[in-house]
């Protein structure tokens, strides 16, 4: 029976922020994995999306959940020279998505409300705001170059975590990234007051959809 997720990726807006310290960032880190730098700086990406099409493989074509909205903050890692992401929460508006999530990969959902119009998201705590962007899309969609950062911050095929004193990873598979740069008018961050940011990466990015297929976990 072929085990792991079929999902498609939409409307995902990526940005990037430098951290300060790099060290309260290796507490997370899943075993024989090390935090991963783009010209010797340390980055978290806080990357609004919706999730769609959610299957599992061994169901074919029937959908575990339709779609929901996912605002998650993520920093960059490697295991044996393989580029991956660490989560550091993922907040979504799916409460079985929450439950799953937690119960069977340890991963950190959260449930939040959203407030999605057409490049505008409003993500909440209860009734706090604790996200709130506007954004538009320059359309000059392309596939990066290796060396760029948009390349770095994207082309990533793993996501591993740790969960009750034991390390996971899933692979990640999916086509090359097709981008394009934005502009962003961010009116509320309060979900990144947890990290020591130095600056904001000049370059944001999106991607109108993306078919993603992850595997099983395993133990690492």
């Amino acid at each position: 029976m072929k085990k792991g997720w079929k999902q498609t990726w939409k409307n995902l807006l990526f940005q990037h922020f430098e951290v300060e310290d790099r060290i309260s960032l290796e507490k997370y880190l899943p075993k024989d994995c090390s935090l991963d730098s783009f010209d010797g700086k340390y980055y978290i990406g806080l990357v609004s999306m919706q999730m769609t099409n959610v299957r599992h493989r061994s169901t074919k074509n029937f959908q575990w959940f339709k779609k929901y909205n996912e605002l998650n903050i993520r920093t960059y890692i490697r295991h044996k020279n393989k580029p991956g992401v660490l989560f550091l929460s993922l907040d979504v508006d799916s409460l079985i998505s929450v439950f799953g999530a937690r119960v069977f990969y340890g991963l950190p959902y959260r449930y939040r409300n959203y407030k999605v119009e057409k490049q505008s998201i409003i993500t909440l705590d209860n009734k706090k705001e604790i996200f709130k962007c506007d954004y538009s899309v320059d359309n000059d969609f392309k596939i990066y170059k290796k060396d760029s950062f948009a390349f770095w911050a994207t082309e990533r095929y793993f996501f591993a975590n740790k969960y009750l004193g034991f390390s996971f990873m899933g692979n990640i598979t999916h086509q090359p990234w097709v981008l394009s740069t934005a502009k962003v008018d961010n009116q509320k961050l309060d979900v990144l007051n947890a990290y020591n940011i130095v600056s904001k990466h000049k370059d944001v990015l999106f991607c109108k959809s993306l078919e993603v297929t992850t595997s099983k976990l395993r133990l690492i």
